[in-house]
C-alpha cells in the first residue's frame, strides 16, 4: 500500500495576522462601550417631565387661544374647567405610568379608565352646549361644516404634539403593554389638545363639539393603542 505525497508536508504555517493598532483600538472602543454603566430614568423622573411638558403645551396652546380668542364664557369659570381637565390629564399620567412596568395598575382598571375618561369628556361637551341642530341641517351648513374641519385639524395637531411627547419620554419602557400604555398617551395627550381648544373655541353647537372636538379625543386615543407598540415596547 503506498502512501500519498503531501505536497504541503514541508510548508510553513502561516503566522496569525493581527490588525492594525488603529483598527484593534476601534475595535476595543466599540466592544467597550457595550459594557458602559446606563443611567436608568427612574419612574418619578419621568412621571415629572410627562406632567411638565404636557402643562407647558397646555398652558402655550391656551395663552395663543386666548389672544385669537378672548373666552366668551366668564374668565374665572374657563380659568376652574382649564384646571379641573388639567388635573385630570396629570391624573391619567400618574395611573397609567405611576409605577415600573409589570407594577403598574392592573391593565383592566387602565381601561376602565381610558374609556371612563374618554365617555366624561363627551358628556361634558354635551353639557356645556347650547343648541342642537337637526343632523341634516347640520350637514347641509358649509359655514359650521368649515369650522368643524378647523377645530378637528387643530385638535389632532395639538394631541399629536403631545402624544409624541409622551412617546419620547416613555419610549422603550413597557415589554408587557405597551399597546395600553399607547392608549392611555393617546388620551392624556388627546386631552391637551382637545380641552385647550374648547376652551377658546366660540361654537358651542352640539354637533360640532361632537365631532370637532370630541371624536379627535377617540381618534387620539386609538392612534396611541396603534403606535404604542412600535414606540413603547422595548
Amino acid at each position: 500500500m503506498t502512501q500519498e505525497h503531501d505536497p504541503f508536508a514541508g510548508a510553513a504555517w502561516p503566522k496569525q495576522q493581527c490588525p492594525s493598532e488603529e483598527v484593534a483600538a476601534r475595535i476595543h472602543n466599540i466592544c467597550a462601550s457595550a459594557h458602559q454603566p446606563v443611567r436608568l430614568v427612574t419612574v418619578g423622573a419621568r412621571i415629572a417631565s410627562s406632567i411638565a411638558l404636557s402643562g407647558l403645551l397646555f398652558g402655550v396652546l391656551l395663552t395663543f387661544g386666548w389672544q385669537r380668542h378672548p373666552p366668551t364664557r366668564a374668565i374665572a369659570l374657563a380659568l376652574i374647567g382649564a384646571l379641573i381637565w388639567g388635573i385630570l390629564q396629570a391624573s391619567v399620567i400618574l395611573v397609567g405610568f405611576g409605577r415600573r412596568s409589570g407594577k403598574r395598575v392592573h391593565r383592566v382598571w387602565r381601561w376602565v379608565m381610558v374609556l371612563t375618561i374618554s365617555t366624561a369628556f363627551l358628556l361634558y361637551l354635551t353639557l356645556t352646549s347650547d343648541s342642537i341642530l337637526p343632523l341634516r341641517h347640520f350637514l347641509s351648513d358649509s359655514t359650521a361644516i368649515r369650522h368643524t374641519l378647523a377645530c378637528g385639524i387643530h385638535a389632532l395637531l395639538f394631541g399629536a404634539m403631545a402624544i409624541a411627547l409622551l412617546f419620547v419620554v416613555w419610549r422603550k419602557s413597557d415589554p408587557f403593554s405597551p399597546r395600553l400604555s399607547g392608549a392611555v398617551s393617546g388620551l392624556a395627550g388627546g386631552l391637551v389638545g382637545s380641552v385647550a381648544l374648547d376652551m377658546v373655541c366660540p361654537h358651542l353647537e352640539a354637533w360640532h363639539l361632537w365631532i370637532g372636538h370630541g371624536l379627535t379625543l377617540v381618534m387620539l386615543v386609538a392612534f396611541g393603542w396603534y403606535a404604542g407598540r412600535r414606540w413603547l415596547a422595548p
